[in-house]
């Protein structure tokens, strides 16, 4: 497997052409790997990524070992393929992205080229507990989905909801938008469980 490469950047449009040494190495990238690389001429290293089909090899690569894990984990989703998540990175920075997934936020998703309503729901329903490393620390949940879960009642809900099979992630969301106070916990679940938290 090809960990890394390193060599001078020929060409970045469309794709990342590398010269290593006496190799010419072309790359398929995202927008955001396109951005955030240096100027043609320059030296850089790349992370990579071989995708592998019956009737071709492909090298993809990445400026940085954070977009090659979210790339890897959208790829682990059914029906996102290498050309699908490359346009998701190409939208949308990792720290954006995990964003999106932890807000719920489908219309984000839904304004990238390829990922349809349908989609976008496969995407915040498969990633919600999967991308929590990959948050900003500024992020919201630092502060009001820490603030949901901080009473007795709201932390007995959510474990109640995460016994009832939602993902921690997902249940954290539906409780910290109830802003209610002083419901009991049985209302706490049926709220999250109805989706009424949804409005």
């Amino acid at each position: 497997m090809i960990e890394t490469l390193h060599g001078r950047i020929s060409s970045k449009t469309p794709d990342l052409l590398l010269q290593v040494g006496p190799l010419g190495m072309r790359l398929e990238i995202s927008g955001q790997t396109r951005s955030a690389l240096p100027d043609v001429g320059v030296e850089s290293t790349v992370f990579t990524e071989l995708h592998v089909r019956e009737d071709a090899l492909n090298l993809i690569g990445f400026a940085t070992r954070e977009e090659r894990e979210v790339y890897r984990v959208l790829t682990s989703i059914s029906g996102v393929g290498k050309r699908l998540a490359l346009a998701i990175l190409s939208e949308l920075t990792t720290a954006d992205l995990a964003l999106a997934v932890s807000r719920g936020d489908e219309k984000g998703l839904t304004g990238i080229s390829g990922v349809g309503k349908k989609t976008a729901s496969r995407l915040l329903l498969e990633l919600s507990s999967r991308l929590e490393a990959f948050l900003p620390e500024s992020d919201y949940r630092t502060e009001s989905v820490a603030a949901a879960v901080a009473d007795p009642h709201r932390e007995e809900a959510l474990l109640a909801l995460v016994a009832l099979g939602l993902q921690r992630a997902v249940a954290e969301r539906a409780l910290a938008v109830i802003k209610d106070e002083d419901l009991d916990v049985e209302e706490l679940i049926r709220r999250a469980l109805s989706g009424e938290a949804a409005g």
